[in-house]
């Protein structure tokens, strides 16, 4: 055997080619797997596995790379080592990018998207072209028909395929020790229908809500919204979300009183029917039943969580939570804690095209999707009597001026409500589907802000001072929103004018009227449960030279702290324009017509003394006092707001307060004043 089939030999049967080689087949073929079909439990370990191979023969391969190349440097250029050449390239740039994208990958929030797609091509190209190469030398050396070339390179196929089986089914039995179970569970046999509703309108009524297989969904899947915010991916998300509406939605106590008086008074699954947008995590675990206590599963108190809004697939803008949700399925060890949970962020980061295509779904940002909870009827089956309307802000806003048909004009639920955050840090920022954006450096503010400021205070909900401040702000109309400003006028959320007469005369009835327009809301003023959410006018006027009140209508009284019509008559609803003081509000009534003070709206039948503005229009209100013997009138005016009712309050929960130490606020959004001159007697007309 002369030097060169030495060599030659040598190069086929040395354990370090051997190893070089089948370690690229392994990679290149387990890379190709993950990528090209479902990025399930398996391709997942199969990519753990591609990666500690990766590091692992990063030395060997430079090695062997160094000493082929030396062997076979003084061969004359052909198509051969061309090929080699240029694999030999492939590998040290897959090795480079494949090392950049793990480290990323372990240490950074995302991972370099130009990086990946190197690794991916050089990765896809090199193993065809070392295909190539091995077939060329063979068909080269095969004519000389020397048998122990021969058995050499049969025997590097046959360990190649042997250890690509061993290494495909080593993984195979790693995902079935390792992988996580199915989330979803089949609904009990002895599982509680409600009556009038039946099995075939699935587990979940009297909700809407439902999921896209009828299965019930373990808690932990659609809970653990803190996990959203690990290791600096959404963190500032996270953060936002934390001392929201949507978050404390089934934990605030006035939520948890009403859904035990309504189990008491009817039956606890029917609780159902609040749960599908207060509580889902519950609802979808099946934890709406008499079997569990306080009707309750573990993470109900995220409340609309993260997974909740992000695994829709499909709404309606019916209400009631008419909406379908796709339970997601868990990376590897995506449920658990510790190091198990870093691997799987580390899944998440190299390869998030499964998590995007989880939960990256654009129906969440349509208004639709807000409107499958923010629209709310009163079913006949629930209160035995007939449909009866409920909260509506979809329709209302659908149905306004703000609403328009091109997307360059329209205002939306997210455009007011979600405002944008500049210059943020969350891996998501950027929005190509978004007519009004594209890939810009910020996301959706994600506290919801709006008029919720009493429950994060009174709950000490993390961050809750920015979010007070933030809503307060925001109801006193100082919050600037610069991708809007040309469609959304600058200034208060709600307009007051004061209407004077130019003079009174002394000591004789003067009256004046104060005008409320709905200037900036998308929706009605005010919106929401009407039952409770109150907006009002407290009005002062005052002898402007003494500084003496002479007139007052909307104070708080100290005692019950209810708003009054004038000083010590309580605020009765439905009252006229031009007596008491002028209150946003509505009272359900039950079959009955008797008032539900407590929030039954399983009963509710129908309503009175509802008074709403709509976007865009006014409402007014008289107020009359009798003039002072001289001076002048100054009339000051607060629009108010208070999210409860005192009286809900107390009745629901008479120790709230007090518990908490906290006192539920009047939030002033708008102030007017003005001046009413007194003639003095004998002048001039």
């Amino acid at each position: 055997m002369n030097p060169t089939q030495t060599r030659v030999l040598r190069g086929w049967t040395a354990p370090l080619a051997r190893i070089s080689v089948i370690a690229c087949l392994l990679e290149g073929f387990s890379g190709m797997w993950a990528y090209a079909l479902p990025y399930d439990q398996f391709a997942q370990v199969l990519t753990l596995a591609h990666t500690a191979l990766g590091l692992m023969m990063v030395a060997p391969w430079l090695i062997y790379l160094v000493a082929h190349m030396k062997t076979w440097w003084d061969q004359k250029l052909n198509a051969t080592s061309l090929i080699g050449f240029i694999s030999a390239a492939l590998l040290f740039l897959a090795l480079f990018t494949g090392f950049w994208v793990t480290l990323q990958g372990l240490m950074a929030v995302r991972i370099s998207s130009s990086m990946s797609f190197i690794h991916l091509i050089a990765g896809l190209a090199m193993v065809p072209l070392i295909a190539c190469h091995l077939t060329f030398a063979v068909r080269r050396r095969w004519i000389s028909r020397d048998r122990l070339l021969r058995n050499a390179q049969l025997g590097l196929l046959a360990k190649s395929a042997g250890t690509l089986a061993i290494f495909f089914a080593i993984c195979w039995l790693a995902t079935g020790v390792f992988g996580t179970h199915d989330v979803r569970r089949p609904v009990p046999e002895d599982y509680e229908h409600v009556d009038g509703y039946g099995k075939e309108a699935g587990p979940f009524a009297p909700s809407y809500a439902r999921t896209n297989d009828g299965l019930l969904i373990q808690p932990q899947v659609l809970a653990r919204s803190d996990s959203c915010g690990t290791t600096g991916c959404h963190t500032q998300i996270l953060a936002e979300w934390e001392p929201s509406a949507h978050r404390f939605a089934a934990m605030n106590p006035p939520f948890q009183a009403v859904q035990s008086r309504f189990a008491s008074d009817r039956n606890p699954a029917e609780t159902r029917y609040c749960a599908g947008c207060h509580d889902p995590i519950s609802l979808f675990a099946g934890m709406k039943s008499a079997e569990s206590k306080d009707l309750s599963a573990p993470g109900f108190k995220e409340g609309i969580s993260c997974v909740t809004c992000h695994s829709l697939e499909q709404v309606d803008r019916r209400g009631n939570g008419d909406y379908v949700l796709v339970a997601p399925t868990p990376y590897l060890w995506e449920m658990e804690s510790g190091w198990r949970r870093n691997v799987s962020e580390f899944l998440i980061r190299v390869f998030p095209r499964k998590h995007l295509a989880d939960y990256d779904r654009t129906i969440a940002k349509t208004p639709e999707a807000c409107g499958s909870c923010h629209k709310q009827f009163i079913p006949e089956e629930l209160n035995r009597f007939g449909m009866s309307p409920g909260q509506n802000q979809f329709d209302e806003w659908q149905q306004s001026h703000w609403h328009r048909e091109e997307p360059d004009t329209d205002l939306n639920c997210t455009d007011c409500h979600m405002r944008l955050v500049a210059d943020s840090k969350d891996p998501a920022r950027g929005e190509i589907t978004d007519p009004s954006r594209g890939a810009d450096n910020s996301h959706r503010h994600h506290g919801f802000i709006a008029t919720n400021s009493f429950m994060p205070m009174l709950l000490k909900l993390p961050h809750f001072e920015q979010q007070v401040s933030l809503t307060h702000a925001w109801m006193r109309g100082e919050t600037v929103i610069p991708e809007i400003a040309h469609r959304w006028p600058e200034g208060p959320v709600v307009g007051l004018e004061i209407l004077t007469p130019e003079s009174a005369d002394p000591k004789t009835p003067v009256s004046f009227t104060v005008v409320v327009s709905n200037r900036k809301a998308g929706h009605n003023l005010t919106t929401g449960p009407l039952d409770f959410v109150r907006t009002w006018l407290h009005v002062q006027a005052f002898d402007a030279g003494s500084g003496a009140l002479i007139g007052e209508w909307g104070a708080v009284d100290p005692e019950t702290r209810a708003i009054t019509d004038t000083l010590g008559v309580i605020h009765q609803a439905g009252n006229p324009r031009n007596q008491g003081t002028l209150v946003l509000e509505g009272v359900p009534l039950d079959e009955h017509g008797e008032p539900l003070r407590e929030h039954q709206l399983w009963r509710k039948a129908g309503g009175s003394g509802q008074r709403v503005i709509y976007p865009g229009h006014t409402d007014r209100q008289t107020y009359a006092l009798l003039a002072p013997g001289e001076g002048n009138i100054s009339v000051h005016v607060d629009l108010n707001f208070r999210r409860y009712r005192q009286e809900f309050l107390d009745l629901v929960l008479p120790g709230l307060e007090e518990d908490f130490g906290v006192v539920q606020p009047v939030v002033t959004q708008n102030s007017a004043e003005a001046i009413i001159p007194i003639r003095k007697l004998g002048a001039p007309l």
